[in-house]
């Protein structure tokens, strides 16, 4: 799956509460930036495989997106 995919599946929306959480590659499963779900800063990822994706909150999913390799 694919981080659009993702976005796809959960509905993007602007003006929604929902947030993604993107770990840092290399680094540990608690560095992360966080977005909303909308955010036009997530556009660079959207090709970006998910390796493996935990639901943190309701409203909060945090992604380890595997930057070596493009969907």
């Amino acid at each position: 799956m694919r981080l659009i995919d993702l976005l796809t599946a959960i509905g993007t929306d602007v003006e929604s509460n929902a947030k993604i959480q993107i770990c840092h590659p290399g680094r540990g499963w608690k560095d992360y930036d966080e977005f909303n779900a909308g955010s036009k800063f997530l556009k660079p990822f959207y090709d970006l495989k998910v390796k493996s994706l935990s639901a943190i909150d309701t409203d909060l999913i945090r992604v380890d997106l595997d930057f070596d390799e493009k969907g």
